[in-house]
């Protein structure tokens, strides 16, 4: 583009070995910053070894630098959709060229996004928000919340992924991507409120949760189609809308699921790749007599088409609420806890364990599997007082394929009790990733 911000096409073939000349242009001012990305590559140490361009008008200044780098380092298909105006040097750094505004509007005449040095700062940044690799979505799911808690758990996740991957910003990944911030996010203002059986089948505030949540995620998903999409999920909401969630999300997709302790967003589960996510479902057939973490207590009349399960983790012990609520209904109960750190979980990093969560969910998985195929169980109606990524990643490994019911401790008819709120194989909850 020149200072009359007309759009110059930059033809690019990579090269193996070197030339001595890069462009037909025997401007010297063209020559030096072709000379300059020839250095660059080289002290990146990229596969391209040199490089010819030719540009298909003539120009002056040297704002076509950063589209020549990304051509050459960049995916073609990632390129689509995109313009670029911005001086680089040979460390990388990416400098403001003048008539932007201009630029941006003759783009946008033909439907580019501009990428300027407003929205990357260098190379890093380039590749990472173009590049073949991960792109990371931060989400977070809050209920009875206000905007500005979400605005404030939103910053807490940047923070957090910004640890291991310096270039991450809310702000650029919105920007470079045209995407909309309140997509990142879903809340719901007040409690939610408990159902009956009749209710579960029909519109309630919880499904609707689960709703939004599923057309949030078709569009964050349909923004980055070509990518490797690395969900970053936090929540404040029941664990049982967790399980539920990840019931929607399945195991195809990768996430980093994190928890909320002292007022921090801390990942506690990465099941950013094929391998970790198996990890969840991986069934131990000894689960029930040799579990590293959890004990499983299972009660002698067990041979039951159904059969309830009290999952025991988080620092409300749930037993007699949930033997109240089932004293007329003849359906057994088995308790599922923790061997250690009962109702005070460690976070992974404190006990020097980054996999001591996804070990929990896999063995608690793998007693269910056990419990279900050894006693014919057709049922299950599950209890929790699990962390709420414990929840979410359970219900990840479940799926919807099961059935049963899903409970949640709540006032309603002037006492606090069980409400049911989800059937697992309720269809709404059926995963379309």
């Amino acid at each position: 583009m020149d200072n009359k911000a007309e759009l110059v096409t930059a033809y690019i073939t990579k090269l193996t070995t070197t030339v001595p000349k890069n462009c037909f242009y025997e401007s010297s001012e063209i020559k030096e910053s072709l000379d300059v990305i020839k250095n660059l590559l080289k002290n990146r140490e990229f596969k391209t070894k040199d490089f010819f361009v030719v540009f298909d008008k003539d120009f002056t200044g040297r704002s076509f630098m950063l589209a020549v780098v990304a051509g050459l380092i960049l995916p073609q298909e990632n390129l689509k959709g995109y313009a670029f105006t911005g001086i680089v040097n040979e460390s990388g750094e990416i400098f403001s060229v003048e008539y932007i505004p201009q630029k941006k509007v003759t783009a946008e005449s033909e439907n580019l996004k501009l990428i300027t040095p407003h929205h990357i700062d260098n190379l890093d940044q380039l590749v990472y928000y173009l590049g073949k690799e991960k792109i990371d979505i931060p989400f977070i799911a809050l209920v009875n919340r206000s905007e500005e808690e979400v605005k404030s758990a939103l910053q807490k996740i940047e923070n957090s992924i910004k640890k291991k991957e310096p270039s991450f910003s809310i702000q650029k990944l919105v920007s470079i991507f045209n995407l909309d911030v309140d997509r990142l996010f879903m809340f719901y203002r007040g409690l939610l409120p408990p159902l009956t059986f009749e209710e579960l089948s029909g519109e309630n505030p919880w499904i609707q949760q689960i709703e939004n949540y599923e057309k949030l995620l078709r569009e964050i998903y349909s923004i980055f189609p070509s990518r490797s999409r690395v969900l970053h999920m936090g929540f404040a909401v029941p664990s049982t809308l967790a399980f539920s969630m990840g019931i929607k999300l399945g195991t195809k997709k990768p996430v980093v699921i994190y928890h909320y302790q002292s007022d921090k967003y801390v990942p506690v589960m990465d099941l950013s790749t094929p391998e970790q996510i198996r990890s969840i479902k991986k069934i131990k057939k000894d689960i029930i007599e040799n579990s590293e973490t959890i004990s499983v207590h299972i009660p002698e009349k067990t041979h039951a088409r159904e059969l309830a399960v009290a999952l025991w983790i988080a620092s409300h012990m749930p037993y007699p609420d949930i033997e109240d609520y089932l004293k007329d209904k003849n359906i057994p109960l088995v308790k599922i806890e923790l061997k250690d750190f009962q109702g005070n979980l460690p976070l992974p990093d404190e006990i020097g364990r980054r996999d001591y969560w996804i070990k929990i969910v896999s063995e608690i998985y793998s007693a269910l599997n056990v419990i279900k195929s050894k006693y014919g169980v057709s049922k299950y109606h599950f209890f929790m007082s699990v962390p709420v990524p414990i929840g979410f990643a359970l219900g990840m490994a479940i799926g919807h394929f099961w059935e049963g019911v899903v409970y949640n401790l709540m006032f309603g008819g002037g006492e606090k009790r069980y409400h049911p709120v989800f059937n697992i194989n309720d269809r709404r909850l059926s995963s379309i990733f």
